[in-house]
């Protein structure tokens, strides 16, 4: 279809013949006086052809010629002047105007010029649309390509990686995030690239709410900050939600419409990708499972661990390694026989199947020994698990059916990336040495597994003519006798500085004693807590004139004489085990403390069965 046609003269007469010889050939034309009330249209709308005259007041045909080329070097000109000597001139060669008509104009010439000049017009624009056909033909067979490739590669770390960088490719964006569900649904960081700062990304979002709807309509939508629009890009697939990215600082200063098409056709096809991928790699999994226990076997286990520690290096995550061993496993086996010691090996790997994650591997690398590793897990989350573990192996049913004849001497041990190690030997040994260091431990040597809270407590203490404590090996000393009447308020104001230094680091810390009042030491310290923080604190005892506190709980207990003859300080953190417990007496206080982890975490976990406490 053509376009209109400008005509621009200061005549009037010129301007209405030739509108009227141009309108009753069918062509919509525009007529203004000026050079400068040409620019102004020609700024509102595209005209295939415009004719000026050459003599204008202020600006001439050649000065506005030159304006229009500028703007389109393909806009078609016809110049009009009553002098006869401008046509062919070197004036008009220069200006670039083929075509000159001389006034008074014949309508035949003009038309004739005027159909010659729109049909060249014509022309480049059906060239324009071609090109741009074919370019955008490209771009799709382009992103078809890039599409395939998302859903013919079943290597999820690869997918993430690729994903991000081939949208923020697509839609000129100089920085992309990308988020994808785990097994409980939550939207976790996966990848992020270019000027993003990690502190500002949400590790973990639900998908609930606002957010969840707008995901599930699976259309990308731009929004607007302070600093530069952000294209959202939702991964959906039959109502499934896999995942979402954020693509920012886009080269142009905006996202295009183009942006958001490109965007969609990739998120879905990254979807498709991602639930493909996850259900090859459950398939894979089945084919390296030990038969006889379900483990995984060591060769998928250290693949998969050095994955994590690829991705672990490259976004600064952390995760942990566990070990256990079955150390009397030969034991059972030669006075059980080795059934007994199957159903034992195969109790153990159910029970830890019971509490791990979708995301948690479990292998088998021995007959007695095996390995965990636990993606997003901390040292004091790794260290938490360890009991979790122990304690489900105790109420397994066919491990409990083995010990009822035959102890099981358990011992686990973990280590955390990159707190320990930053390669998978250097992790691994750093287990086995905390698993001799429990094996060595006077939790093992006076077995107290097996004994409440209070008996325990009462053996550790003991009193002046009680037998030495053991020695320990290749462990943190435990030691008792007198100790100072200040130790117990002391110790409660260095944990308390420790905990406002790094209020992050998580911990567990329970003080027990007499009463609960507002000038422990404690209590003092943390009273200008700030409110994040990652530990959690218990003060137990008689109700005193300590009522609420902001990074406190109390936990009053009445009526119970242990109590208030006993105080004790239990902490584990991700940085240390302590444990002091003493018994005041006349003249003299009778301690015992120890920087045994073992100890620590059976005296916790004691005293949390004892009082029916919430377990971290």
């Amino acid at each position: 279809m053509a376009g209109p046609i400008l005509v621009v003269d200061d005549d009037n007469f010129f301007r209405q013949l030739a509108s009227d010889m141009l309108s009753r050939k069918g062509y919509h034309v525009v007529t203004v006086e000026s050079a400068a009330q040409a620019l102004e249209a020609v700024g509102r709308d595209a005209f295939d052809l415009v004719i000026t005259d050459l003599v204008m007041p202020e600006m001439d045909g050649f000065g506005l010629t030159a304006k229009l080329r500028e703007r389109d070097p393909d806009q078609e000109i016809i110049l009009v002047t009553q002098r006869a000597d401008v046509k062919g001139s070197a004036m008009a060669r220069g200006a670039g105007v083929a075509v000159v008509l001389t006034k008074p104009i014949d309508e035949t010439d003009l038309l004739l010029a005027v159909e010659r000049a729109m049909e060249r017009a014509q022309l480049r624009r059906e060239r324009a649309q071609l090109q741009n056909e074919n370019l955008e033909f490209a771009r799709y067979q382009n992103l078809h390509q890039r599409c395939l490739e998302f859903l013919s590669q079943p290597d999820l770390e690869w997918l993430q990686e690729r994903v991000a960088a081939e949208l923020a490719s697509v839609c000129d964006a100089q920085s992309a995030a990308l988020w994808f569900t785990d097994d409980r649904g939550h939207l976790v960081l996966r990848a992020y690239r270019g000027l993003l700062d990690k502190q500002f990304l949400a590790e973990r979002m639900s998908p609930d709410g606002p957010l969840g709807n707008r995901l599930r309509q699976a259309m990308p939508w731009i929004a607007r900050d302070e600093r530069s629009p952000v294209l959202y890009v939702p991964f959906v697939t039959s109502g499934e939600i896999m995942g979402l990215a954020q693509l920012s600082d886009p080269l142009a200063g905006d996202f295009r419409t183009e942006h958001v098409r490109y965007a969609k056709i990739l998120g879905d096809s990254a979807a498709v990708g991602v639930k493909n991928g996850r259900r090859i790699l459950a398939l894979q999994r089945l084919g390296l499972r030990d038969r006889d226990t379900a483990a995984y076997n060591l060769s998928y286990f250290t693949d998969y661990a050095s994955k994590e520690i690829y991705k672990a290096r490259r976004y600064g995550r952390t995760f942990s390694l566990l070990t256990f061993s079955v150390d009397n496993l030969p034991l059972v086996r030669m006075r059980l026989g080795v059934p007994d010691a199957k159903l034992a090996v195969r109790g153990i790997i159910k029970a830890f199947s019971r509490i791990v994650r979708d995301s948690d591997v479990i292998a088998k690398a021995s007959d007695q020994e095996f390995y965990l590793l636990l993606p997003e897990t901390d040292f004091f989350g790794a260290m938490m698990f360890v009991r979790r573990a122990l304690d489900a192996v105790r109420e397994d049913p066919e491990a409990r059916e083995v010990e009822a004849r035959l102890p099981l001497a358990l011992v686990g041990g973990a280590s955390t990336f990159p707190k320990d190690g930053e390669d998978f030997d250097e992790l691994v040994h750093r287990c086995r040495r905390r698993m001799d260091e429990r094996r060595s431990s006077l939790q093992r040597k006076l077995m107290l597994d097996a004994l409440p809270f209070w008996d325990e407590v009462d053996l550790l203490l003991g009193n002046a003519s009680s037998p030495k404590l053991p020695v320990e090996e290749n462990a943190e000393p435990s030691r008792r006798g007198k100790v100072s009447d200040v130790l117990f308020d002391e110790l409660q104001a260095e944990i308390a500085r420790e905990l406002v230094r790094d209020p992050g680091s998580r911990g567990l810390l329970y003080v027990g004693g007499p009463e609960i009042r507002a000038d422990l030491p404690i209590a003092q310290g943390l009273e200008s807590a700030p409110p994040e923080m990652a530990s959690r604190i218990y003060l137990l005892g008689r109700r005193g004139d300590l009522e609420s506190h902001p990074a406190l709980t109390p936990v009053f207990l009445t009526g119970d004489e242990r109590m208030s003859r006993h105080e004790f300080i239990l902490w584990m953190s991700e940085n240390a085990s302590y444990a002091l417990i003493q018994r005041r007496g006349l003249g003299a206080t009778w301690g015992f403390h120890s920087s045994d982890t073992a100890v620590v975490d059976g005296l916790i976990t004691r005293l949390q069965a004892e009082y029916d406490l919430q377990p971290y």
